[in-house]
């Protein structure tokens, strides 16, 4: 069975505050992961191209080093406690 017969797209806009707002289709691989990102081909500002730093999205996303969760700092005790 070809694996990209199940392949759904999804429909965004870009995540970075910039005045262009590209409008995005993201490659939706299940309920909790996407793949690549493409810029909308009706669009006719990204007519199908997306920046590279976009593009890569899913990389950055999914990577397994990614916080998930903020990170606290803690004081450090005074010497003698």
């Amino acid at each position: 069975m070809n694996q990209h017969a199940k392949l759904r797209i999804g429909y965004s806009a870009c995540p970075h505050d910039c005045p262009s707002t590209c409008a995005l289709e993201v490659e939706l691989l299940d309920g909790k992961r996407i793949g690549r990102v493409h810029g909308a081909k009706a669009n006719s500002y990204t007519s199908g191209v997306i920046r590279a730093k976009v593009a890569r999205y899913a990389d950055r996303v999914h990577h397994p080093e990614r916080l998930l969760k903020p990170l606290v700092r803690l004081a450090s005790a005074p010497d003698g406690c």
